[in-house]
């Protein structure tokens, strides 16, 4: 099982990893390691591998098939075992099967399969095999969308932190990115969401922020590399203590679950507005407009004071697991989500480093190179191996289209970072 991990690793190739994955079309326990992987709703709790004693002896001492070991994860799945009872679990599993077989244990546990293949190329062989996460995003800037747009509306400001909801259910708080990856903040924000949603079942929707000691909200680029460590489980307790929440929606859960909610957004925010915020839990700043001028006013405001821009919001709307019409982005500069499918090095200074990453959008229309952006640091950092196959944020000036080969491209690109809490990359209608 792990060869085929191998295997998928070793090529940059979407249509390579595709052909790999129908050759073991048949191969019902690569399934099954696939859905406990990538399925957002199956999680382990545990976010450090044990130390254990791998079995690599040649007669192989091993007493468990990966198959028995995927069946007693289901104790850490179900909460039969919890805290170091898990670990413990865990390593007595890792511990009764063979090298390989607990590599590929690791990959779930982690819930990082390290090849490149995410939910919607596992998809694309088993139609609806994982479940994919909801999550309603806005659109981008344009007229014909605009024309749409009711009045009064909401303005609010975008902020630069990290998306993410704050599950909660059954006196328990599960924080989760924007594609369903864990987050593990350490207990810190746990009671607070508690007090907040009481006994209803409820899904706050927001972004997290880092605060600096001094009480400023923390550069992009380091608050960010803060979270990523809370979706990799390596953040350390005075990390965690510096983040804050900011929240702008609530769905019920059921609602989230279904993808669709009928309650309007005015409705929905005014149940946020109702809630007595705890410390480090915020509202976010919420602006009523009566015209499409008084938002581009606004947004000359806040981008002025050095902000990124603005969502505009229809408030009769409801809630929808998809990328809408009704909430607009306005923002100074043009940015986009990529795929990496290869990693070019660099010369002069950075021969054997990074020179330029090679990025694409998800249905192969947009490519491009970037080779700015990145620091000393990153391209010290930034291997093919940790790079390829994640998804890459980057600013731009404009989108351009080459006149003889009809391929589209980015005009100055720059690197942003990467985006460990996002696993799709944007399609070309969405990068404007």
């Amino acid at each position: 099982m792990n060869s085929i991990f191998l295997d998928l690793a070793n090529t940059s190739s979407r249509l390579e990893k595709e052909a790999i994955l129908k050759k073991h079309h048949a191969n019902e326990t690569l399934k099954r390691v696939l859905f406990l992987a990538l399925d957002p709703y199956t999680q382990f709790y545990i976010r450090k591998i044990p130390v254990y004693i791998p079995d690599t002896s040649p007669t192989h001492r091993s007493t468990m098939m990966l198959e028995g070991a995927l069946d007693n994860l289901q104790k850490i799945i179900n909460r039969d075992v919890t805290g170091n009872a898990a670990i413990n679990h865990l390593k007595i599993i890792l511990e009764s099967v063979q090298a390989d077989d607990a590599k590929v244990i690791e990959r779930i546990i982690e819930k990082d399969l390290k090849c490149g293949v995410s939910e919607a190329t596992v998809n694309k062989i088993w139609p609806n095999l994982i479940p994919t996460y909801p999550v309603m995003l806005a659109s981008g800037f344009d007229e014909k969308i605009m024309n749409k747009m009711t009045y009064p509306a909401y303005v609010q400001l975008k902020l630069d932190g990290m998306r993410f909801n704050a599950i909660v259910q059954n006196g328990k708080v599960d924080f989760r990115s924007r594609n369903g990856k864990s987050i593990d903040l350490l207990g810190n924000l746990e009671q607070e969401f508690l007090a907040l949603a009481g006994e209803l079942p409820v899904v706050f929707d927001g972004e997290l922020i880092v605060r600096e000691k001094n009480g400023a909200i923390m550069n992009r680029q380091q608050g960010n590399g803060i979270l990523n460590k809370a979706v990799k489980g390596t953040i350390s307790s005075s990390e965690a203590a510096q983040v804050e929440a900011v929240l702008w929606d609530i769905i019920l859960l059921k609602d989230f679950k279904d993808g669709f909610s009928k309650m309007p957004y005015e409705m929905r925010f005014q149940m946020l507005e109702e809630l007595e915020m705890p410390w480090r839990v915020s509202l976010i700043e919420n602006i009523e407009v009566a015209s499409e001028d008084e938002a581009h006013h606004l947004f000359e405001e806040y981008f002025s004071k050095g902000e990124e821009g603005i969502i505009l919001k229809d408030i009769t709307k409801g809630w929808e697991d998809k990328r809408v019409k009704h909430q607009v982005k306005f923002k100074g500069e043009l940015e986009c989500d990529l795929l990496c499918v290869d990693w070019q090095e660099g010369t002069g200074k950075n021969v054997g480093k990074l020179g330029a990453l090679v990025l694409e959008s998800s249905d192969k229309l947009v490519k491009v190179n970037v080779g700015s952006g990145f620091t000393d640091e990153q391209r010290d950092k930034y291997t093919k191996k940790n790079t390829v196959g994640k998804i890459v944020a980057v600013k731009y000036n404009a989108k351009i289209q080459d006149k003889k080969t009809g391929e589209f491209s980015l005009f100055l690109p720059v690197f942003i970072e990467l985006r460990e809490d996002k696993d799709v990359a944007d399609s070309l209608s969405s990068i404007k």
